[in-house]
């Protein structure tokens, strides 16, 4: 029998130290060679750089491939890597695209984000050993690759790619601090140690030399943590020449390796960086040796002379889809095959973009064809396929027939292609989904399940994730709005298409059993969208809907809708709307079955301006098999084109198994399961998903006055934005975030998660007057992970910082617990999930020769769960007798007699000077006195 303590330690380990992917890619490593690369550029991109942009995307990867090499210790290489142009791009020549989409490569060349300007980075919102999700490099960088600048200002390209691939392949995170970071500081003290270092992973000690920065003042030494302040920076010197780490400072041209455990390349496990926090201090080298990649010995070191990748530059195509629809007998339960009809009528004729290329499959106990491949060209083609949707059903279910018909569909446009498979019920008839599973995953398609009613068969699910596709459930008690979601949630792997031509969701609401009959509702439209807005209504009978009237900013009233009764839709449209808030209200019948389901939706106001955009995902995947060992999280994505969205309110709305839905509020904090505060990365655990069973899940977004668009300034530990920073006004998103589905529940009642880990522990002052005090700040974590209210802190201090680490943290040791009648301001009993909590204590000294005490805390739940122990802080103390020890009577009588000592020497001084003078005097000089 496990125990509870023992499950939480593997727990505990899980969550700093994941390995598991958190973002499904094409890269696969066989024989030490990486493939299916996909490098993607952005159709905002103009082709007048097209030829210099893509021959040094080439040059700085073939140049990397050795330098990977080398750092993996012979273990990895780029061998094959597709860049994806855009369709505008008609100078570069190129194969068509298959599979490869922009949405889902891996490398995206994309205009910069004000944060980072030109500089690469990764986005990463997973934890230690999680991949990242993609490399930003922005077309001005990659068109001055070649340039000295390029280098001086980012380092060698070949070294920054791999820095880049390294967070995005392997999870691993930077080795280095910087300017004005209490949390990742540009300085630190090694332990037991005077000596003041740059904030660096190096095997061998920095040798540099500190200047002022001269905007903010000299350089100085804080007297709160005993290293430069934030006015100081480092150049380090000709003479410093290490060898690791490549995570750290990769611009100095002896840097080859990673950092690791042996004494030659040794990990700086104290150093205070955001790799050590992440992932407790392991090595960098470590974490990636654990990666799939090269755990259990895969892809050992081997001898490889050609090291160049080749490379295919392809241009979209097109999307191709396939609608795989269940017509067995059960489908007429609850109206199915109705709403199926309804659902795919809307979408073929309103949503479906011209260009792509359709086909129908319907299955039973067995496939057919019911319509081939057809190119979406005007209303004519739609119609044409409209008219071939299923409208009976009967028979059994063979859902890998109809798996089959729609390969035969694909196959000869080549590899990809989405699939999007409809069923309700279990499998009855041969081939079953695992006889066909890997016929599907060779073929490079990608299956948008669609669940529908609560005994749909459990393994669609498992196509899903195994095709890098989506899920979504279809409860039989939601008339149209989960079916609608899903067939718009397969769009995603459309060709991707310039800012101007988004369509963005600004409101997504059902209603159902409305009281008194009258709906009033409202939504934002803001300065970024507006242009071909559209108001639409899905409802399930036309009586439903008694009258419509919508209301603009400055008071305008419109009625009149357009009604599509076939489809059930009515919409309203206006080539442009004001900003503002607007109000709407219908009428509806009285009936409590039938419904009606509101859609917003608008493009970019100006063809110059990106549009506030949200995305919501599961990062998990559609199958999560065990929530004890790894908890749920879910998560928004909130920006406008590459810039980050941040105070926005961010809501998720999850629809449980069985019960009420939830609700639960994403932060962008970077504390718990939000990795970075303020990269519009909205997260939070969602500890609640603990029962077997499809969970479905929606983002809802909005502005409450103080959401605005990060231009790189802000600076969150002193709450704070530029005058620079541009306020969103007003706005609504929504968006889905389909489904989810837990295969094995917890026990009833089991408490199953400790409180998170506190990483964003500082020091905020140090006081020796009247006591020794130390005042801490840190985000308070949760009961569970980061929800609810943990039942108490233990803050220990120690001189010895390994007396804190790991397992030491608690042990018998020489540190010292931090009890109640120590704290002089704040408290020990913690705040609510979230909440900047901050503690003032007496810190006992040791010893009067100590001057560096190291402060850590963990927070413990109700039944006892103790959080791995926070990152550790060093306080700095006065080296002799603290003042406190003396009253102020005597430090005045101390100053006093100073004082009345240098009169006497100035008097008898004096004299002396006088008694000369006399026997001067006495000798017969003339002087006067």
């Amino acid at each position: 029998m496990i125990t509870r303590c023992c499950v939480s330690i593997v727990l505990l380990s899980i969550l700093i130290f994941n390995v598991d992917p958190a973002h499904f890619t094409s890269i696969s490593l066989n024989q030490n060679a990486y493939s299916n690369i996909v490098v993607a550029i952005s159709p905002d991109v103009p082709n007048t750089w097209s030829e210099t942009i893509l021959q040094n995307i080439q040059l700085m990867i073939r140049r990397a491939s050795s330098v990977l090499y080398r750092a993996t210790k012979k273990r990895a290489y780029f061998k094959d890597v597709r860049i994806l142009v855009p369709e505008s791009w008609s100078n570069v020549r190129s194969n068509l695209s298959t599979w490869e989409t922009y949405s889902e490569a891996d490398v995206r060349v994309a205009p910069a984000a004000l944060v980072h300007g030109d500089k690469p980075y990764t986005i990463q919102s997973g934890g230690c050993g999680q991949p990242g999700e993609y490399i930003h490099l922005t077309p001005d960088y990659l068109r001055t690759l070649t340039d000295a600048n390029n280098t001086s200002v980012f380092g060698p390209p070949e070294k920054v790619f791999v820095h880049e691939w390294s967070h995005l392949r392997y999870g691993v995170f930077d080795e280095f601090g910087h300017q004005n970071d209490k949390k990742y500081p540009l300085f630190y003290k090694p332990p037991n140690s005077e000596e003041i270092l740059p904030n660096l992973c190096t095997n061998k000690p920095p040798i540099f030399t500190t200047k002022d920065v001269v905007t903010q003042g000299p350089c100085r030494i804080d007297p709160t943590t005993g290293v430069y302040n934030g006015n100081c920076i480092y150049n380090l010197l000709p003479q410093f020449v290490p060898d690791s780490s490549l995570m750290s400072d990769y611009s100095i041209d002896s840097v080859v390796d990673f950092c690791e455990d042996d004494q030659d390349l040794a990990h700086v496990f104290a150093a205070p960086n955001k790799h050590n926090a992440m992932c407790g201090s392991y090595s960098v080298w470590t974490v990636i040796t654990r990666h799939p990649d090269f755990a259990m010995n895969n892809n050992p070191p081997s001898d490889i002379l050609f090291l160049e990748p080749t490379f295919q530059i392809v241009r979209s195509s097109g999307s191709r889809f396939v609608l795989v629809a269940d017509t067995s007998g059960s489908m007429n339960d609850h109206k199915r095959i109705i709403r199926l009809y309804e659902s795919s009528r809307r979408w073929i004729k309103y949503d479906i973009s011209d260009g792509s290329k359709l086909g129908l499959v319907q299955f039973s106990n067995k496939a057919t064809i019911t319509s081939p491949m057809v190119e979406i060209t005007g209303d004519a083609s739609r119609e044409a396929l409209i008219a071939r949707l299923p409208v009976n059903a009967v028979g059994a279910t063979c859902i890998g027939c109809g798996l089959q018909k729609a390969l035969e569909l694909l196959r000869p446009g080549g590899p990809g292609g989405v699939i999007i498979l409809l069923t309700d019920g279990e499998e009855t008839d041969r081939p079953f989904i695992y006889e066909v599973l890997s016929e599907v995953v060779r073929s490079g398609a990608r299956v948008v399940s669609i669940a529908f009613g609560r005994t749909a068969e459990d393994k669609i699910e498992d196509l899903a994730d195994k095709t890098n596709g989506k899920s979504y459930f279809i409860d039989d008690n939601d008339p149209s709005q989960g079916l609608n979601d899903a067939f718009v949630g397969s769009l995603t792997y459309q060709p991707a298409v310039s800012a101007d031509q988004i369509v963005v969701l600004l409101l997504n609401r059902q209603y159902q059993n409305v009281a008194g009959g009258t709906i009033n509702d409202r939504f934002s439209v803001d300065s970024t969208v507006g242009r071909n807005f559209i108001f639409r209504i899905d409802y399930t009978q036309k009586s439903h809907l008694k009258s419509f009237i919508l209301k603009s900013p400055n008071g305008t009233v419109y009625t009149q809708l357009v009604y599509d009764d076939v489809a059930k839709v009515a919409m309203f449209k206006l080539p442009e709307a004001e900003v503002g808030t607007w109000y709407f209200t219908l009428m509806v019948s009285s009936s409590t079955v039938d419904s009606l389901a509101v859609h917003v939706t608008s493009q970019t106001r100006s063809t110059t301006t990106a549009p506030i955009r949200t995305e919501c995902y599961v990062p998990d995947g559609n199958t999560i098999g065990n929530t004890n060992a790894s908890p749920v999280r879910i998560l928004a994505k909130v920006m406008q084109g590459a810039n980050a969205v941040v105070r926005a309110k961010v809501k998720a709305h999850i629809e449980m198994p069985s019960g009420p839905s939830q609700i639960l509020e994403l932060l962008d904090n970077g504390v718990s399961a939000d990795t970075l505060a303020d990269d519009g990365i909205y997260s939070r655990y969602f500890v609640n998903a603990t029962s077997g069973g499809r969970y479905t899940v929606e983002c809802e977004v909005w502005d409450d006055g103080s959401a605005y668009v990060n231009d790189g300034t802000f600076v969150r530990s002193r709450q704070k934005r530029s005058a620079t920073s541009r306020m969103t006004g007003s706005f609504t998103r929504m968006a889905s975030g389909g489904s989810f589905k837990i295969t094995q529940s917890a026990a009833v009642g089991a408490d199953i998660y400790p409180p998170s880990r506190i990483t964003d522990l500082f020091i905020v002052e140090v006081q020796t007057n009247p006591d020794m005090t130390a005042t801490i700040q840190f985000t308070a974590p949760g009961e569970d992970l980061d929800s609810g209210t943990a039942a108490s802190y233990e803050i220990r201090y120690s001189p010895v910082f390994d007396d804190l680490r790991g397992t030491n943290f608690g042990s018998a040791n020489n540190s010292t617990l931090v009890q109640q009648e120590h704290v002089v301001n704040g408290s020990l009993q913690p705040m609510v999930s979230g909440s900047q909590q901050i503690i003032t204590f007496v810190v006992m000294m040791k010893s009067e020769d100590t001057r560096t005490y190291y402060i850590a805390l963990r927070a413990i739940d109700a039944s006892g769960q103790a959080a791995l122990p926070s990152n550790i802080v060093s306080a700095q103390f006065p080296l002799n007798e603290p003042a406190s020890s003396l009253s102020t009577k005597a430090i005045i009588g101390i100053i006093v007699g100073s004082l009345l000592g240098l009169l006497l020497i100035a008097a008898i001084a004096y004299l002396i000077h006088r008694k000369k003078y006399l026997s001067y005097s006495a000798a017969g000089t003339q002087s006067k006195p």
